[in-house]
């Protein structure tokens, strides 16, 4: 009996098919399959196949845009949540501090030549008049409040070129004496005795080292004590290390507030002015009294962000922008001042009445009773911030 192959298969013809011949393959019939039945078995289309592939990349486009953007927005409002988490916790701590400059010192107003005055300005051996801290062997002026380009000496001593700014950080020294037989702290979490007189700076300090323009800034605090004429714990040394108020710091500036008087042939009168430290240490003759003491800081966020900060940023009503940097890393940016009344430091002044009978009447104006705060932009607790 004759074999046919599969191969013979598609040449069998439909007349052999609808003749329903019986056809043999090795003693087995074999299946006869209609060519127009197999063309109706057929898959999908070229045209189909593509536009199934169009409408499975547009949707997976959409989903992938969707999460890409949500990512997005999370890392930004992280940044933003960094740095308004550590702007209040940074500008309460500098601001519970400040309202303790001049305790214990009677009330004193305060200028360079206060003895024991809440804002360091000045220093001398122990026998030394006049001046804000006397002590033995002196401090040197790298340790006290400064500004600008100003003199600077001591070891670990304020470094004004520690900015990330146009324009050179600041560095802000107080005083106070716990006269309120209740337990308190210093900047660095030890414990304050009562009748102890403590001494604290606040200034710049780098972190992790890098080559870049741009440092790796911390907000930091020194804080030792003053007895019988002698300093202790003041300074960095490898026992004695600053605590980190805020990470990330760009930049750290403060004016000093003062009531001054305006030249006039009249009755006197004053005005509330801001200077900085290098402005007020320029005056000549008696010096103004310090009310208050404005400061500002420029924080980032600690994690790349998306998007950059602008490069330019106005800080304490002057514009100050970034170091130039090539590739630099994108981070988020904000500017937070904070205005406070000195309430320990006592302005009394008398003002001679311009009236025939020669009468005069005595003004009295005291910040231990209360106390203000101003800025622009949202409020940090009971401090004003601004951002930008």
């Amino acid at each position: 009996m004759s074999k046919i192959y599969p191969r013979a298969q598609s040449k069998l013809s439909d007349k052999a098919f609808s003749e329903k011949k019986n056809l043999v393959v090795n003693s087995e019939p074999l299946q006869l399959i209609s060519p127009s039945y197999r063309l109706r078995q057929q898959g999908f289309t070229l045209v189909e196949l593509m536009v199934s592939l169009v409408l499975g990349l547009l949707i997976s486009a959409a989903v992938i845009q969707v999460f890409i953007t949500s990512q997005r927005v999370d890392r930004i409002q992280a940044g933003g949540s960094d740095i308004q988490d550590k702007a209040i916790f940074g500008v309460q701590a500098i601001t519970r501090k400040l309202r303790l400059a001049n305790l214990g010192n009677e009330g004193r107003e305060i200028n360079d030549t206060t003895p024991q005055g809440g804002i360091v300005l000045t220093a001398g051996d122990a026998t030394a008049t006049n001046v804000n801290v006397a002590i033995t062997n002196g401090l040197k002026n790298g340790y006290l409040t400064r500004s600008n380009d100003m003199a600077t000496e001591g070891r670990n001593r304020w470094n004004g070129t520690l900015t990330n700014t146009s324009v050179p950080s600041d560095q802000l020294t107080i005083q106070y004496v716990n006269a309120t037989n209740e337990r308190l702290f210093d900047c660095e979490g030890t414990e304050v005795a009562v009748d102890d007189r403590v001494i604290e700076r606040y200034y710049l300090k780098e972190g992790t080292a890098t080559n870049a323009a741009r440092k790796n800034l911390n907000l930091v605090c020194d804080a030792g004590r003053i007895e019988a004429g002698t300093l202790t714990n003041f300074g960095e040394t490898s026992r004695n290390r600053s605590a980190v108020l805020i990470e990330n710091v760009d930049q750290f500036n403060i004016r000093l507030g003062v009531q001054r008087l305006v030249p006039s042939t009249g009755t006197p009168t004053y005005e509330h002015a801001e200077m900085t430290v290098k402005d007020y240490m320029g005056l000549s003759g008696q010096k103004p009294y310090i009310t208050s003491v404005r400061f500002a800081i420029l924080a980032r966020s600690t994690a790349n962000s998306p998007e950059d900060s602008s490069n330019t940023f106005k800080i304490l009503g002057s514009d100050q922008s970034l170091k130039a940097q090539a590739n630099a890393p994108k981070y988020l940016r904000r500017v937070y001042e904070s205005t406070v009344l000195l309430r320990n430091a006592r302005v009394v002044r008398v003002i001679d009445s311009a009236t025939s009978s020669g009468s005069s009447a005595a003004s009295s104006s005291s910040s231990a009773a209360s106390s203000g705060n101003t800025g622009s932009g949202g409020s940090v607790g009971d401090d004003a911030g601004s951002s930008q």
